[in-house]
């Protein structure tokens, strides 16, 4: 173990989940860890050793309008060197059931609270010439299964922002990292949200009984049978990133880290069906470029 603190670690959502396990790694190995939390006397009891273990709350919501000035003033009081976005939350429902409110909440957390975090940490990781920026985003940032299609936007929408971004603070030292969890064992599953309102008691209207949508709402809601196809370690993924990122100054070469089996298999799928769906169509893409002779 390292005698003095290596890196400030910044992570948000850090009381619970893979948030929780990412802190109580990086405290491990003697990093200086600062966990933001909506509520710090709920996390000092969700997570009491925190605290003791060297962390520091801080009360700071990355879903309020106000969160980049509080990130911003952070960033600079702690001199942050690793931000990890790992707050959010699931809203599970079908395109037709869900609100224009819902979509908007959901992608307040998942989308804009880590875009916030994100942006008021680059100036010091600039000033030092060095730094990570990682999110903690999904199988969901992959794939879009039926009833998860706001979930699914909130991640692909933020993802795209992290891969932007990656190549853009490359020429000043800062590393990007995507991380994409499958199902894990941690509280996660049972903080989903689901659509409100009259005929939507089951979480889905009538007209999809028996459909995709009713399956996946099923699914998402038996959490009693949810450990028997839940395979990930929280640990096991939080131990494999610390490592990433204490590598990171040697250069790692990817910019997404799936992590499970299962995110594996939605990778592979996605390529699989992206790659399929190229070759159907190759032959009318090659075909609607302007004519040689017409220019």
């Amino acid at each position: 173990m390292r005698t003095e603190p290596y890196q400030t670690w910044l992570i948000t959502g850090a009381s619970s989940g893979l948030g929780k396990a990412i802190a109580a790694a990086a405290l491990t190995v003697n990093h200086r860890v600062i966990g933001t939390t909506r509520d710090v006397e709920k996390a000092e009891s969700s997570y009491p050793e925190f605290a003791s273990d060297g962390g520091i709350w801080v009360c700071l919501d990355p879903a309020q309008h106000d969160a980049y000035e509080r990130f911003s003033e952070v960033a600079v009081d702690y001199n942050v060197d690793v931000l990890v976005n790992s707050a959010g939350y699931a809203f599970i429902g079908a395109v037709e059931d869900t609100s224009e409110e819902e979509i908007r909440a959901q992608m307040e957390v998942n989308f804009y609270g880590p875009l916030r975090a994100a942006r008021a940490c680059l100036p010091i990781m600039r000033e030092k010439g060095s730094g990570h920026i990682i999110l903690i985003s999904s199988g969901a940032g992959i794939i879009a299964r039926p009833a998860r299609s706001t979930y699914a936007a909130s991640k692909f929408g933020i993802e795209a922002i992290h891969e932007s971004l990656s190549q853009e603070v490359k020429p000043f030292g800062i590393k990007v990292l995507i991380v994409e969890p499958g199902a894990f064992r941690t509280p996660f599953p049972g903080r989903q949200v689901f659509p409100s309102g009259d005929g939507l008691e089951k979480g889905y209207s009538n007209v999809y009984k028996d459909t995709p949508v009713e399956e996946m709402m099923a699914l998402s809601k038996d959490m009693d049978a949810a450990t028997k196809w839940i395979k990930g370690d929280p640990e096991k993924a939080a131990r494999a990133l610390v490592v990433a990122v204490d590598n990171g100054y040697a250069g790692y070469g990817f910019l997404r880290m799936p992590l499970g089996r299962d995110c594996v298999r939605v990778l592979e799928e996605k390529i699989a069906a992206l790659q399929a769906d190229l070759e159907a169509t190759r032959e009318v893409a090659m075909g609607t470029d302007v004519d040689v002779d017409e220019e």
